[in-house]
């Protein structure tokens, strides 16, 4: 009906499509008429509509606009994708008709449901184009558009394959003209082939529509429910009359489907190979990639354990604002948060979403992350109120054992976040084997902080400089908001205790704010295990490392389920030497995040003052595999080569890193490179960069561990000295958690070095 163009709404900073209506329909529509039409069905507000956002006219060329859906059409999701399983077919029509119940109780009817117009996104099937071919038609001044899909027939407009006998007769058309294109499209998805197959043109697939019966779903051999089938072929039947009576009616026949255990998946007849084979390539590396770091000695779960698992993929997010696709992914984490109180192993507050982001489907997920369910769903917020709807699939056979669907008052997200947790909990676990749930706590009543608290919460989760800055600003407004609101104190004091590690010559204004936020929360609520670890972090840049320990058995006792508390726990023991527990406490952390890039990173920097480079640079290695964006993982390999006898192939490395950082104050990969130049013996290279770092610093070059190898190796040595006691005294991070680093071992023949660096590193 379009051309459809990708655009950026620059007020919002957001993607948009603009659908201009094709030349041969725009000739005879009248575009003030139809920007009126247009009006009638923007109000529409659904989770499985994909929303309009305007409508207008330019030099007479009617368009509108409407959200940017990442995914692909159901179109193309049948033809040149993966077998779906009977599961995934079933959630596909019951969204599908469960956004015709709504736009038809609105008393808007769609006219032309088929598989283009039903969009694939994160596990959520949305509807597009409601009121569009109403709009074309009441705005019409005559007739005479024709194209080779979209036709007029009786001055109906609508696609003659999905066109409901009536309809293409051109008689007045209700809601049961969409029943039977649904109809259509479910026999289609079903069966692998649509009910009409044999006729090719317009003309014959109107002529089948009006007088053939097609062949029942039930004697086919596709697996299909007989419930389904029959709501399929009472939808398909030529007079209105005897179809549903309405779109909830079939909904409701649908919530009774189930799908047999140990269903094949099927194969559509008109498959073939998808056309970006580049891309899948590419999937295909990071799918081996990502199964390396998953399986290369990580625990393995056994098949009861595993039944019982789970994992919670983030929200798909149908608002129609980019900007809220975080509320979505924050919202998992809650419940995530929820289940694993409730008893249910959980896996991966944030891996399945990083899975599922590299491009695997949802069994891929549930296989690669040891899980027996999935739970996913969507999640739309307007005007003071949530929708969140949710299924619970089975990993074994892609079965839904619950779905359902949830309107609350965005101030009762807690309650929700919970209720859902307790369902899930029951289904897994059954009644008896489930610990009770946790009374409900509404942790705070501003619907606003607690978006900004699931903003931030998603930012922290990605680290790196920008990304940890801004959640540390999402914090601080949450709490501006509601100062009691004591989880975002928490992950204000969490996200200010790493920064340090991200960004030079933070530590001590960070340990003190990271204590004090801490601290608030504490007073505010004691249960909160962030607060226990952000103590622990801050006191370990500080070298109070048995208050550390304490911290954090204190955060492990109120949630072991937080990756990043075993990781700072291992970090702390292999400062200690203790290297036995250092990779027990990681490949805790692991084991609950099996796809995070920073646990990938801990290993690595419990390998490197372990000395065993090779392994260090291999993990680093699988973790750029992963994410090649990750500078961390780049600084893992650099430190690991430099190291292992490889400076050449490490300095290449960090000359591309350090020329992709900002301008300004120097950071940790500006003093290893200088490192890097020493050490190849690239004097006159190391001096100059030192003296751009001293330039950059007002004369002074920056009190860090590296700096002072560095000036170790040019002859500086009491220099050398100076800068590590310097270091020592900022806190800085990269040497105050890593004093054993073979860089520093010229240095330890130096008594006062000596002295510093068995400090670090005793308790």
């Amino acid at each position: 009906m379009s051309r459809v163009f990708l655009a950026t709404e620059t007020a919002l900073g957001r993607e948009v499509v603009v659908k201009v209506l094709a030349a041969e329909l725009a000739a005879g529509v009248s575009a003030e008429r139809f920007t009126r039409e247009i009006a009638t069905v923007a109000r529409l507000q659904q989770a499985n509509i994909v929303p309009l956002l305007s409508a207008g006219e330019v030099d007479g060329l009617a368009y509108y606009t409407m959200p940017y859906v990442r995914g692909e059409s159901l179109r193309a999701r049948m033809t040149s994708g993966p077998p779906l399983t009977m599961a995934e077919r079933i959630t596909i029509l019951r969204d599908v008709a469960r956004a015709l119940a709504y736009a038809h109780g609105e008393g808007v009817v769609h006219r032309d449901i088929k598989p283009e117009n039903v969009l694939l996104s994160h596990g959520a099937a949305m509807v597009t184009d409601f009121g569009i071919a109403k709009a074309i038609t009441a705005s019409r001044t005559h007739d005479g558009a024709k194209s080779g899909t979209l036709t007029q027939a009786g001055g109906s407009v609508g696609t003659p394959a999905y066109m409901a006998p009536e309809q293409a007769v051109g008689e007045v058309v209700d809601y049961r003209a969409d029943l039977y294109a649904w109809g259509v499209l479910a026999y289609e998805l079903l069966s692998g082939a649509h009910p009409f197959a044999r006729h090719v043109t317009p003309q014959q697939l109107i002529a089948a529509h009006i007088a053939e019966t097609p062949k029942p779903l039930a004697a086919m051999k596709t697996g299909v429910p007989p419930a389904l089938a029959a709501v399929v072929m009472q939808c398909l039947q030529k007079e209105p009359a005897r179809r549903p009576a309405s779109a909830a009616e079939a909904l409701a026949a649908l919530d009774t489907v189930t799908t047999p255990a140990g269903e094949k998946p099927w194969s559509h007849a008109s498959s073939r190979p998808r056309a970006r084979a580049i891309v899948l390539s590419s999937l295909l590396v990071v799918g081996i990639a990502v199964w390396t770091v998953l399986h290369r000695g990580g625990p393995t779960a056994t098949p009861q354990h595993e039944e019982q698992s789970l994992a919670v993929l983030p929200l798909a997010n149908l608002s129609g604002n980019k900007a809220d696709d975080y509320f979505g992914i924050g919202l998992a984490e809650e419940i995530t948060r929820a289940l694993a109180q409730s008893g249910v192993h959980v896996i991966g507050r944030v891996s399945a979403g990083a899975l599922q982001a590299k491009g695997l489907d949802e069994m891929s997920i549930a296989r690669e992350l040891h899980v027996g369910s999935l739970l996913t769903g969507a999640v739309q917020r307007a005007q003071g109120k949530v929708r969140i709807n949710v299924s619970l699939i089975s990993a074994a056979d892609g079965s839904v054992r619950w779905t359902e669907t949830y309107d609350r008052p965005l101030a009762n997200v807690f309650a929700v976040q919970d209720e859902i947790a307790g369902t899930v909990a029951t289904t897994l676990l059954g009644s008896l084997g489930r610990p009770s749930m946790p009374v409900t706590r509404t942790e705070t009543t501003d619907p606003e902080a607690h978006a900004l608290f699931l903003q931030g919460r998603v930012l922290f989760n990605r680290r790196g400089a920008g990304p940890l800055r801004q959640a540390i600003a999402l914090f601080q407004q949450a709490s501006a908001r509601d100062p009691k609101y004591a989880r975002a104190q928490a992950s204000l004091a969490m996200a200010l205790a790493v920064l340090p590690a991200y960004v030079e010559d933070s530590t001590p204004d960070c340990v003190t704010s990271a204590v004090a936020a801490a601290q608030r929360a504490i007073a505010i609520d004691s249960t909160i295990p962030e607060s226990y670890a952000a103590l622990g972090y801050a006191h370990m840049l500080v070298g109070e490392l048995r208050l550390a320990d304490d911290e954090y058995k204190r955060a492990i006792a109120l949630d072991s389920t937080l990756a990043t508390t075993w990781g700072w726990y291992g970090l702390l023991a292999g400062r200690l030497g203790d290297f036995k527990a250092a990779h027990e406490r990681v490949a805790r952390a692991r084991a609950l995040e099996p796809a995070s890039l920073i646990a990938r990173l801990w290993e690595s920097q419990i390998l490197l003052p372990e000395r065993r480079f090779a392994e260090a640079d291999s993990v680093a290695g699988t973790a750029i595999a992963m994410d090649s964006t990750f500078l961390l993982a780049w600084q893992g390999r650099e430190n690991a080569l430099l190291e292992m006898g490889q400076p050449t192939k490490g300095v290449a490395m960090l000359e591309r890193h350090v020329s992709q950082l900002p301008p300004g104050r120097p950071q940790e990969a500006h003093g290893m490179l200088a490192y890097g130049y020493a050490l190849l013996g690239r004097v006159r290279d190391s001096r100059v960069l030192l003296d751009t770092m001293r330039s950059r610093l007002g004369g002074q070059l920056p009190p860090t561990g590296a700096v002072a190898a560095t000036l170790e190796l040019l002859g500086d040595h009491e220099g050398a000295v100076e800068r590590l006691t310097a270091a020592d005294a900022r806190h800085d991070a990269w040497l105050v958690n890593f004093p054993r680093q073979q860089r520093y071992d010229r240095l330890r023949k130096d008594v006062r070095a000596a002295a510093i660096l068995t400090r670090l590193g005793a308790r």
